[in-house]
C-alpha cells in the first residue's frame, strides 16, 4: 500500500466535521433571522429599510456564506483554494465592521426620527425591550456593546490571519469571530412569538449554547479547552465589561447623544 495514500486516508477519517456543521448553523441563523426584515421583506408588512441597512445585510450575509464555503473546502481537502479565498475573507471582514458600525450607530438617529426622545421610558418606546430605564440608558448600552462586538470580531479575525499557519488556532479564532457577530440575527429570531421576544432570555441562552458547543468540541477532541478558545473568551469578556462600564458614564451617554439630534 502507498504510505502517502494511507496517510491521506487517515487524515480524512480524522477530519472533524464539527467546524463545517457549526458554520452552516450560523449561516442558517442569519438567513432565518433576517428573512422577514431583509431577504423576504416583500412577503411581510415591513416599514421602508434605510439604504445603509441593505449594505450591512449584504456584507454580513456574504461573510457567512464565505465562512461556510471555507469550511467546506477544508472538509473536501482543498487547502490551497481555502488559503487563496482566505485573503478575500480577511479583506471582506473590513466591510463587515463598516456595515456593523453603520447599523449599530445609525439606530439612534433613526429612532429619534420616529418621535422617541432620549428621556422616553423604554416601556413607551417598546415594551418588549425592558422597563424601568430611559431610552438613553438602553440605547447607550446597545451602542457600546455593538462597538465591543465589532472590536472583538476584528481582533479575533486579525489573530486568525496572523496564525493562519497554525490551523488549530486559526479555525477557532475564525469561528469565535463569527459567533460574536451573530447576535443581531439571534435578536431578530427572538422576535418570533414562541421565542419570547427580544426582552426575553432567548438570545443569551442561544449564545451560551453556541459557545458551549465550541467548548464541548474542544474537550471531546483534545481532552482540554484550547488556548485559542480561552483567549478569545477573555478578549470578548474584557471588551464587554469595558463597554458596559463606559455606556452609562457621562462620556458614554454624551457619545450616544452625539449620534442623534433631538428636535
Amino acid at each position: 500500500m502507498n504510505i502517502r495514500n494511507a496517510d491521506n486516508g487517515s487524515q480524512r477519517r480524522r477530519r472533524n466535521p464539527f467546524f463545517f456543521a457549526y458554520c452552516a448553523v450560523l449561516l442558517a441563523i442569519v438567513l432565518i433571522g433576517f428573512a422577514p426584515s431583509l431577504y423576504l421583506r416583500f412577503a411581510f408588512d415591513q416599514p421602508p429599510l434605510l439604504p445603509y441597512l441593505y449594505l450591512h445585510g449584504a456584507f454580513i450575509t456574504g461573510w457567512f456564506v464565505w465562512l461556510v464555503a471555507q469550511a467546506w473546502l477544508i472538509n473536501c481537502n482543498k487547502p490551497v483554494l481555502h488559503r487563496q479565498l482566505g485573503y478575500v475573507g480577511a479583506a471582506y471582514g473590513l466591510l463587515v465592521v463598516i456595515g456593523g458600525l453603520m447599523a449599530g450607530l445609525g439606530v439612534v438617529s433613526h429612532d429619534l426620527s420616529q418621535g422617541i426622545t432620549f428621556d422616553t421610558t423604554i416601556e413607551a418606546a417598546d415594551p418588549d425591550l425592558g422597563s424601568g430605564i430611559t431610552y438613553l440608558a438602553f440605547i447607550s448600552h446597545e451602542v457600546w456593546i455593538s462597538i465591543a462586538d465589532l472590536l472583538t470580531f476584528a481582533t479575533l479575525l486579525g489573530g486568525a490571519v496572523i496564525f493562519r499557519s497554525r490551523f488549530d488556532i486559526h479555525k477557532r479564532l475564525v469561528l469565535l469571530a463569527a459567533l460574536v457577530i451573530v447576535n443581531p440575527a439571534l435578536g431578530r429570531l427572538s422576535r418570533l412569538a414562541f421565542f419570547g421576544g427580544e426582552g426575553g432570555p432567548f438570545v443569551d441562552i442561544a449564545l451560551l449554547l453556541l459557545l458551549a458547543a465550541i467548548l464541548l468540541n474542544d474537550w471531546l477532541s483534545l481532552k482540554k479547552f484550547h488556548k485559542a478558545t480561552l483567549t478569545a473568551l477573555v478578549i470578548y469578556a474584557l471588551l464587554h465589561v469595558a463597554a458596559t462600564s463606559v455606556a452609562n458614564t457621562d462620556f458614554g451617554e454624551r457619545f450616544t447623544r452625539s449620534l442623534g439630534h433631538e428636535q
